[in-house]
């Protein structure tokens, strides 16, 4: 693909058919990526994955700003999509994506890994989890005292928005503490609170989707983490319907796992494969 400054090649396929992947992908994440899942997916497969936004792309986010930056750079390129697919929050914008290219072409279905919706309490969640990654330098005092601040900001904000600010000031903060025990200048360290910020905005963008009715038509791969995905939906809403994805296919490997898992990776082939006959069917 040409210079792109919102989708990254993953892998490139011998059809102008593309697969569209959206993730955060940072250097350090536990999680396994899209970039392993990838290769595995068939020499057909070309797959792209969403880049993380820099700090020029992100006055007043909004979910529509993220999916319109994304489409119009597809819309461009002439490719035809024949899935989306989504790891975790992502899976709260792919639906809004497969819908935009719906509007130029059939629309795509949806592959999603453990897909999650953004509220309040999941993105406390995320930062505590960063928190512990991102300045591995703190005392256990300072670390109690980082996640105690960021629970405060969650009990005090009702909106994604003022608690992104927030979460993003008290990061800020606790790395002016961590950074430098870690060795990081201050040009580095910058770069790691950019980066912060940027995965916040698009927490934030995903948080603005409504994914359930489109969840329900999509084929969700469940992992065995039970806080994660689907399961994780269900233990906080225990009254959820059963039937929240269009089909479910579980899996014993754990969230973190999943994009690296063999069976996994076999299974989303077989999905991939299943869409480009029905792709030629329809047209």
């Amino acid at each position: 693909m040409n210079e792109s400054t919102t989708w990254r090649a993953l892998t490139t396929g011998s059809t102008d058919e593309v697969v569209l992947a959206i993730d955060f992908d940072a250097t350090g994440r536990p999680e396994a990526r899209f970039a392993d899942l990838a290769p595995h997916l068939g020499p057909d497969s070309t797959v792209w994955e969403t880049v993380p936004l820099g700090m020029d792309a992100l006055a007043g986010p909004t979910g529509e700003g993220y999916v319109k930056r994304w489409a119009d750079e597809v819309r461009a390129s002439g490719r035809t999509v024949t899935a989306v697919m989504g790891f975790c929050a992502g899976g709260a914008l792919a639906p809004a994506l497969a819908a935009q290219v719906g509007q130029w072409q059939p629309e795509p279905p949806l592959i999603l890994f453990d897909p999650e919706t953004v509220t309040p309490l999941t993105m406390y969640w995320q930062f505590a989890k960063i928190i512990e990654v991102a300045t591995s330098s703190l005392t256990p005092a300072e670390l109690d005292e980082a996640r105690e601040a960021g629970r405060q900001a969650q009990r005090d904000l009702g909106d994604l928005e003022p608690l992104a600010d927030r979460l993003s000031e008290i990061f800020g903060q606790v790395g002016a503490v961590a950074f430098p025990r870690l060795g990081l200048d201050a040009t580095s360290a910058a770069e790691v609170v950019t980066l912060f910020r940027s995965f916040i905005s698009y927490l934030c963008a995903a948080g603005q989707f409504d994914p359930l009715p489109a969840w329900s038509r999509a084929t969700v791969l469940t992992s065995a983490s039970p806080t994660s995905g689907l399961n994780g939906y269900r233990t906080i809403n225990p009254q959820a319907p059963t039937n929240l994805a269009g089909d479910e296919i579980t899996f014993s490997v754990g969230h973190a796992g999943m994009l690296a898992d063999a069976t996994v990776a076999a299974t989303t082939r077989e999905l991939l494969a299943r869409t480009r006959v029905l792709g030629g069917a329809r047209s």
